[in-house]
């Protein structure tokens, strides 16, 4: 019997009609990317005999940051019926008029949040006065705010957690497990997100960890620490290839937690609920 899952957070590229400038005219240094920068479409992952793809969550990868949009049109054009919700692009610290007007424009019944990535010093803008404004923005427009910084980084962080204690209405989901690693494993921080309805982690990107625990340790540490409640499973494909391919992250995910309710939880149901597939 397949198992259907629910992969919260994939990219797919058309090179040619998308603009990708970070991986077209600056990519990163990243093993296997010529495996990488290719057009990838939902055909590029193929049939697999234990899981089935019921839905995605698309998250944004540079396709047009002037006009966030045209991803949105691209992949309604490309995903065609084929359930999915989409996270585009708006510049969280822009002025509260230049995020709302942002926001409208983007105006689409797939879109369920924006991300706007924070790392490493990029996430000091998380400390401009208008991001409380431009957060209880999205929460008005149903949508969420998809963090992507490091857990590392305390103090903005602290700044997401206070703001999602204050208010049960805003929703926030980090992306990458916060980065956590064996040098940094933010027991604490995933404690304070436990104990958050609005809060959700994505368990994705371990391939991009410079010192990373083991894949058994990290699901088991963050599993223990944050509780199957709050995690979702997700590939972060295409970004993956740099060590493996598509069906084989899933696989080896399985292989850690087995089949379960947390396999269900964490594979399907929580993605399920948190973005309405």
């Amino acid at each position: 019997m397949s198992l259907r899952i629910i992969d919260s957070h994939l990219h797919f590229f058309d090179l040619a009609l998308g603009q990708y400038s970070w991986l077209k005219h600056n990519p990163p240094a990243w093993p296997n990317l010529e495996k990488i920068r290719q057009n990838h479409t939902l055909t590029s992952l193929h049939h697999h005999s234990q899981f089935t793809l019921e839905a995605l969550v698309h998250v944004e990868a540079g396709f047009d940051n002037q006009n966030p949009i045209n991803e949105l049109h691209w992949l309604n054009q490309e995903l065609g019926s084929f359930p999915f919700k989409a996270v585009g692009y708006a510049s969280i610290n822009a002025t509260p008029e230049q995020f709302s007007a942002a926001i409208e424009r983007l105006a689409y019944p797939k879109l369920v949040a924006i991300r706007d990535i924070t790392e490493g010093i990029d996430s000091q803008r998380l400390s401009a006065p208008s991001v409380l404004e431009n957060l209880t923005c999205l929460a008005e427009h149903g949508l969420h705010f998809e963090a992507q910084l490091e857990f590392k980084q305390s103090e903005k962080v602290d700044l997401l957690l206070q703001l999602a204690e204050q208010k049960s209405g805003l929703k926030i989901v980090f992306n990458h497990a916060g980065f956590i690693d064996a040098t940094s494993p933010c027991r604490d921080i995933l404690r304070r997100i436990r104990a958050l309805n609005n809060v959700m982690i994505k368990c994705s990107g371990h391939e991009m960890l410079a010192s990373p625990l083991t894949l058994p340790e990290w699901l088991t540490h963050l599993i223990t620490y944050a509780g199957e409640e709050s995690l979702m499973l997700g590939s972060n494909y295409p970004v993956s290839l740099m060590q493996k391919s598509y069906w084989q992250i899933w696989q080896d995910y399985l292989d850690v937690i087995g089949i379960s309710s947390t396999w269900h939880k964490l594979s399907r149901d929580n993605a399920k609920n948190c973005y309405g597939l």
